[in-house]
């Protein structure tokens, strides 16, 4: 028996969604399901039409480039564009919801959701920044675990805060980790002293 040829078991990971487990609502804003797969992971997770669109925008990209130009590594590039452009529409959504927060008063509840998609998400970015050919090899800023912390802190949820800023770190994400570390303990400290932080 070979066991090098053994296949290992991929991670899967399954994105659930506001309103997607919810029957006769009359309203399902999902018109679309993004499956990814490589030799290690299983993703899925359903669209919006937005979202949808955003995507299919970026694989026509991709199929334009492939046919036009002659290049492998642009070809990557382009395929790794496909999926990081959803980041990135998380990454606007999250944004513009955070900056509306004191006059809407869903904005809230939608920056949370963002930011968890776009955590959940970055099993499949981090893979699509790696396959880029032109990636430096260092991720760029995480808005959505930015805004989360921010969130947690704001809250006083410093024990859950401090769980997603190792979850941050061991992804890699660009950041002043350390920093932000040493802030979430000194408020924490001032908060059990009985000061609002």
């Amino acid at each position: 028996m070979d066991l090098l040829n053994i296949p290992q078991k991929k991670e899967r990971y399954t994105v659930t969604r506001a309103w997607e487990e919810v029957s006769n609502a009359g309203y399902y804003p999902y018109v679309a399901r993004l499956h990814y797969e490589d030799e290690s992971c299983v993703f899925d997770m359903c669209l919006t039409a937005q979202e949808a669109d955003i995507y299919q925008n970026a694989r026509t990209q991709y199929e334009k480039i492939k046919s036009e130009h002659p290049d492998p590594q642009v070809h990557r590039h382009y395929m790794a564009q496909k999926f990081i452009s959803l980041h990135e529409h998380f990454d606007e959504q999250i944004r513009m919801y955070y900056g509306l927060r004191d006059n809407d008063s869903r904005a809230l509840e939608m920056t949370e959701e963002y930011c968890r998609l776009q955590i959940e998400y970055g099993v499949v970015t981090i893979r699509a920044y790696e396959q880029d050919p032109f990636f430096s090899g260092e991720l760029p800023r995480h808005v959505g675990y930015e805004v989360a912390l921010s969130i947690l802190e704001d809250s006083g949820r410093f024990e859950e805060a401090f769980m997603l800023l190792q979850q941050v770190k061991e992804e890699g994400w660009h950041g002043n980790w350390l920093h932000r570390e040493q802030q979430i303990e000194e408020r924490m400290c001032r908060y059990d002293d009985g000061e609002i932080a």
